[in-house]
């Protein structure tokens, strides 16, 4: 024997549709179906009942036959249309057999015979209600599973992005490597000893970076790299914007050991300030030409490291440092010149 407890577990998740022109009968039945699902609304007849349908998302519809403006058949026949796997309880008289015939092969779930008992019901509404939940359970399934392959495919582009840009920057690295390295068996001392061969004596200050300031500042260059590879496969702007404030992030860091970083701290707040402000001159510029902009960043990107390693160790304090910067400056203002050439050409852009 179906209980109304054993119906409630299938149905209390379920929204369903109450279609009756009889307004007495429809009233006194609606608290019936109340009690079993989470959401009962009601029309007085067919067209109501449909246009209703279109608007409201139902787990199941419950209708009666025999309506004006639009009856029970017809309305089924439209919902069946807009979803064939509507589930759909009539109830209908004794007298309508022929027609509960043709409902049921027009997809019809099933039916409860006039006037209604409680046995009868239930066993109506169990089945429609067991059905309509598995319903349920496959579209929330679904839905899940969309969303996951949803993310999963996010996941996967993010990482082709991140292999595509460790990939290009590799590419530009090697490439810019092979074009400045040193003889293979030059030590790293003898590079450093040549990249700053014109230095003179150092001052009486010890000026070293910490370790902190050092090691973000290598991690900041890094993902200048990395933001500007992973926009040469997606176009995303806020990328760009990122990068420009990498470099802001850079020269504030460097703004810290004045007065013997200032000329290299205001060349990279400049190049920063010039990508934000002109983040759609300097998009084209990019995608006109990476390989230009690539190479000048790694360029700058390969300076600081030296600097990171020298002065880390040795004091900045010496009396010709701001000729070091040099090379490094004219890099940037060489980037500056792609994205704006007419704040150089103007004189505005001054690093020396």
């Amino acid at each position: 024997m179906v209980t109304a407890k054993a119906i409630f577990e299938f149905s209390r998740t379920l929204t369903a549709l109450y279609v009756e022109d009889d307004d007495i009968l429809r009233e006194a039945t609606l608290s019936f179906f109340e009690q079993f699902f989470a959401k009962v609304d009601t029309a007085v007849d067919g067209q109501q009942g449909l246009d209703k349908y279109n608007n409201n998302h139902y787990n199941v519809v419950i209708t009666d036959i025999n309506m004006p403006n639009m009856n029970g058949i017809n309305m089924s026949h439209h919902i069946h249309d807009i979803n064939p796997d509507q589930k759909i309880l009539v109830i209908s008289a004794h007298n309508e057999s022929d027609l509960l015939i043709n409902l049921i092969k027009n997809g019809v779930s099933s039916f409860i015979l006039k006037p209604i008992n409680n046995e009868d019901a239930y066993k109506a509404l169990y089945s429609v209600c067991r059905d309509a939940r598995t319903s349920q359970l496959n579209e929330e399934l679904f839905e899940a599973l969309s969303i996951q392959t949803a993310t999963l495919e996010k996941q996967n582009l993010e990482l082709k992005a991140q292999i595509d840009a460790t990939s290009i920057k590799n590419h530009q690295v090697e490439v810019l490597l092979e074009e400045t390295a040193p003889p293979v068996d030059k030590a790293a001392s003898e590079l450093m000893e040549d990249y700053f061969k014109t230095d003179e004596d150092e001052g009486h200050e010890n000026v070293l970076f910490t370790s902190d300031d050092a090691a973000e500042i290598k991690e900041t260059m890094e993902e200048v790299m990395e933001l500007a590879s992973i926009y040469s496969t997606d176009l995303n702007i806020k990328h760009l914007e990122d990068l420009g404030q990498s470099f802001n992030k850079v020269g504030s860091l460097f703004y810290q050991y004045t007065p013997f970083l200032d000329p290299l701290a205001s060349s990279m707040c400049a190049l920063g300030i010039a990508i934000v402000n002109h983040i759609t001159d300097f998009s084209n510029v990019f995608t006109d030409n990476q390989d230009a902009v690539f190479a000048l960043f790694n360029a700058v990107r390969i300076d600081i490291q030296l600097y990171i390693e020298r002065f880390s160790v040795e004091s900045m304090a010496m009396k010709n440092i701001h000729h070091i910067h040099h090379p490094t400056s004219l890099s940037i203002q060489q980037v500056i010149g792609l994205i704006s050439p007419a704040e150089i050409e103007e004189g505005e852009m001054e690093f020396f």
